[in-house]
């Protein structure tokens, strides 16, 4: 009987002990970022057939490869590199990716008698202007979000904002073709009279507009548009508009008939009329260098040197909001820290189509126009006066026939915004002498409501969920940090404060088998610390708040509790208070296997009970029925 009994405990406690177990058991998978700063994919051009000669195992292969040319620059598909400090230069004029893509971008030609347009380009057409459009390819230090958001709105445009600072450059693309409305003649018994129209000059004016404010394109940069002091403290629309202008010569010639020929009379200039046609595009964009971040310092020390760097980063948790900042610097080149963020960049365009009229000359340089002056012919062809010539085209000038063909566009690269890491690492600087590299900590961190940036399935690189930081901890620092730069690498305000560190008691007493008491106390004083969080593991909250006795009370959840405080900053004191825990272990509850077996015994007399006295009776019920 007693063998029954301990078969019976032991089995009820394998299966407690295996319940517990399986209880926490976690699966965790760790995404490990590119380490580069540089990263060239192995995606070939489609063009070139293979892949480049200089895209080798290591970046600095690249960088000491000789006569690297820009055709073979061109092949490149992707960048990768962190935000605001590319550190190489490529080809054999050794550009910067920025001077690259510009050169890229004025590349681009265009011509009277052909419009090239891009997928994305909406196209419109006037009396004399056709096929025209105006396309924000993106600005020479901006960056797309790229990221998706999980917003259920569709309306929002979280993942379309273009990043832009306060000083910047958009990059445009303007396209056009030009057609002159043919001559007319009108003709009698012995007369013709004819209108021959000449194109005498062409204009365009072009404005950028950044939410209520606007700037004036410079003709000598017809691809580019800068602006400065942009003040858009949240997401507005960025509008480039581009209005063409054409003057148009219109001459009238009287003619007599002599025999079978038409001899001139008199030409007169009958009117000069000025067409104009306005094209626009849109992007959503944030002015990221008037968004909300500030940077404030706490430099613990220990006697008198650096125990821990505290950065705290106070802004809005919402992408569109809040600042992103990108590098940390530490005085006297002791290193810095790079945030998150990077730039993924790839070919924008593969392709793009080129309309022009069967027939004409495709290769008229800009400064030239195409004439069209007509010779008299002997047949009636219309009658039209020089007040006509303003009429739409629907009604006045019918579109001439467009040859479509598609084209290679020029490698124009795109960027995107990525996360590079979930944390941010710390890079050390050459003047630096620890033998203990600095350790970098972080804490409060925040889930952007977003997804990681969509990368091609083919470009080998690392992309991950984006995380924001509200607090960082560096330990064995040498120095402190002189300056924050965002993504842009404009300047963050950054404020500092030293104080010294002082340590606390984190005191534990049980107070029964469920509940305990924690006080936390300073550390030379003995006095209580009140308003503090406490963090737990194994009680019922997570977090508790001490009260004016420094006091929490905790239940327990588990049989083991932690505390944890985390240090806080006592400002008007000036004091650092470190970080420290404590844990609470509680008596198990004794298993009484004989109370077990009696609460057993007891359902088996029950039930004994109810076969006995019951069921003999409900049969006798049912007979007498």
């Amino acid at each position: 009987m007693h063998r029954r009994h301990l078969s019976l405990g032991l089995l009820l406690v394998a299966l407690l002990t295996l319940t517990g177990s399986s209880a926490g058991v976690t699966s965790a998978s760790d995404t490990t970022a590119n380490e580069t700063d540089v990263f060239i994919s192995d995606k070939p051009d489609p063009e070139a057939g293979s892949l480049p000669p200089f895209v080798l195992p290591e970046l600095e292969d690249v960088d000491n490869a000789e006569n690297i040319s820009m055709a073979e620059l061109s092949q490149i598909r992707d960048f990768y590199y962190t935000t605001t400090l590319p550190p190489y230069r490529v080809g054999t004029d050794q550009q910067t990716l920025r001077e690259y893509r510009l050169e890229q971008y004025q590349s681009i030609e265009r011509n009277e008698s052909t419009s090239l347009w891009l997928p994305d380009s909406q196209r419109s057409n006037g009396t004399v202007v056709t096929d025209a459009h105006v396309t924000i390819l993106g600005t020479a230090e901006g960056t797309q979000t790229g990221l998706e958001s999980e917003a259920a709105d569709e309306d929002d445009n979280e993942s379309d904002l273009l990043l832009v600072p306060r000083d910047g450059t958009v990059l445009t693309h303007l396209d056009y073709s030009t057609r002159i409305p043919e001559g007319t003649c009108a003709t009698t018994d012995q007369t013709r009279t004819c209108l021959n129209v000449t194109l005498t000059d062409q204009e365009v004016d072009r404005t950028l507009e950044i939410g209520p404010q606007s700037w004036s394109g410079n003709p000598e940069t017809p691809h580019q548009l800068t602006y400065s002091d942009a003040n858009a403290t949240e997401p507005t629309t960025m509008e480039v508009e581009a209005t063409i202008t054409s003057t148009l010569a219109i001459q009238e010639t009287t003619y007599v008939r002599e025999g079978t020929d038409w001899i001139p009379t008199n030409t007169t200039d009958a009117e000069t009329l000025e067409l104009s046609h306005t094209v626009q595009d849109k992007a959503p964009v944030v002015a990221t260098t008037n968004q909300e971040l500030s940077v404030d310092q706490t430099i613990v020390r220990s006697e008198e040197e650096i125990d821990r760097i505290i950065l705290e980063f106070d802004g809005p948790e919402t992408l569109p909001d809040r600042r992103l900042w990108s590098t940390a610097t530490f005085e006297n080149d002791a290193g810095q820290i790079e945030n998150i963020w990077g730039i993924y960049s790839q070919r924008q365009y593969e392709n793009a189509t080129r309309g022009h009229r069967p027939g004409t000359d495709i290769s008229i340089p800009p400064d030239q126009t195409e004439s069209n002056a007509t010779v008299p012919a002997l047949e009636d062809t219309s009658s039209v006066t020089p007040s006509t010539i303003n009429q739409t085209p629907e009604q006045q000038l019918p579109a001439p026939a467009t040859h479509h063909e598609t084209v290679p566009f020029p490698n124009v690269l795109e960027k995107q915004l990525t996360a590079q890491r979930e944390h941010p690492t710390f890079q050390r600087g050459q003047n630096t002498s620890t033998t203990v590299p600095p350790e970098l900590a972080s804490s409060n961190s925040f889930r952007f409501d977003s997804e990681p940036a969509p990368l091609d399935e083919h470009v080998n690189l690392t992309s991950v969920e984006p995380h924001g930081h509200t607090t960082l901890i560096v330990e064995n620092a040498e120095q402190p940090v002189t300056e924050v730069r965002d993504i842009h690498n404009d300047s963050i305000p950054l404020s500092t404060q030293t104080v010294q560190e002082r340590d606390v008691q984190l005191e534990a007493t049980t107070l029964n088998d469920t509940h305990a008491r924690i006080q936390l106390l300073d550390g030379n004083t003995s006095q209580p610390l009140a308003g503090e969080a406490l963090w737990l593991q194994g009680a019922a909250q997570g977090q508790v708040t001490t009260d004016s006795d420094g006091v929490a009370i905790v239940e327990r959840r588990d049989l083991f509790v932690t505390a944890s405080f985390t240090g806080v900053t006592n400002a008007a004191e000036g004091i650092y208070y470190s970080s420290t825990q404590t844990q609470i272990a509680f008596q198990p509850e004794p298993f009484n296997i004989y109370q077990l077996l009696l609460s057993f015994a007891g359902a088996f007399v029950s039930i004994i009970a109810f076969v006995i006295f019951y069921l003999p009776f409900a049969y006798m019920r049912g007979a007498d029925k």
